[in-house]
């Protein structure tokens, strides 16, 4: 962010602050053109300048300002037909955090797979290549699985990968987009509400399926199978039919819902369910 424009959003918030009426109306809509053209500018400073100084009516309209912007972005995402995931994650984690790009989350996403890359150059099959990005994930670099969340913020993908801590879909989604790197046909499926990730073999073997809540455990179809029984559910191929990108979006955006419904933050809330039904409508 330029310096200049950075001056020019800190004298509006002055400007804001001791103008009423009017003509701090006209300022408002002047501050939310320069959030809808540059939504970072609300990250970098409430956090690093004004910190808790600026007024909370204030700061939600800056919010707000970035939120209508970021619709803009799911009206994209959603009129695709296969859209790429890691759009869809930061669009979810710049609701929490304006100032995160899609090309953080693919840089992080690649520093990942370059460090586990040289684990997996000797691996003989698809088992060994899921059994050694287990051991990279959860004993390597420390992933946990947080077992509930009251913040919004740890179901984004973006603090996940900066935390190292966060839902099953979040790690489903890393075993994903981590194969993806690699050539594999990865994916996430789920199995009648048991979030797993999946590795198809070039081969045409039966996929190997990974349970993130017992720490990257493999399970095989009959083992999918055989869960599916125990729930007394009729099989369909639909349990290991990977989810859409759409789908996946869907189901972040559901767990933000959830938490917000109980928080009862009908502002936020609002904005959330707009999302939905904009991707409810989408391909699927």
């Amino acid at each position: 962010m330029q310096r200049a424009e950075k001056n020019q959003v800190k004298a509006l918030i002055d400007l804001i602050n001791r103008e009423t009426g009017p003509q701090a109306a006209l300022l408002r809509g002047e501050l939310a053109r320069i959030m809808q053209e540059n939504p970072s500018v609300l990250h970098d400073i409430i956090e690093k300048d004004f910190h808790s100084a600026v007024p909370a009516s204030l700061v939600h309209a800056m919010e707000e300002a970035c939120w209508d912007s970021l619709q803009k972005n799911v009206h994209l995402f959603a009129q695709k037909i296969n859209p790429n995931l890691e759009e869809g994650l930061a669009i979810v984690t710049r609701f929490v955090n304006p100032a995160v790009a899609l090309e953080e989350i693919s840089q992080d996403l690649d520093t990942l797979a370059r460090s586990l890359r040289p684990l997996l150059l000797n691996c003989n099959g698809t088992a060994e290549v899921l059994d050694i990005m287990s051991r990279f994930f959860f004993r390597v670099q420390g992933f946990t699985i947080l077992p509930s969340t009251k913040d919004i913020k740890e179901v984004s993908f973006g603090r996940f990968l900066e935390k190292k801590s966060g839902s099953a879909l979040c790690l489903s989604c890393l075993y994903a987009l981590c194969a993806e790197r690699f050539g594999l046909d990865g994916g996430v499926v789920d199995l009648a509400g048991r979030l797993l990730a999946v590795i198809f073999p070039t081969d045409g073997s039966e996929p190997v399926f990974v349970d993130p809540l017992a720490q990257g455990k493999q399970l095989l179809l009959q083992d999918c199978k055989e869960y599916i029984d125990s729930r007394n559910l009729q099989w369909s191929e639909n349990f290991i039919t990977p989810l859409s990108s759409h789908a996946l979006m869907r189901r972040f955006l559901g767990n933000m819902i959830f938490i917000l419904n109980k928080l009862r933050d009908e502002r936020r809330l609002a904005y959330l369910r707009r999302y939905m039904d904009i991707l409810n409508n989408s391909y699927q």
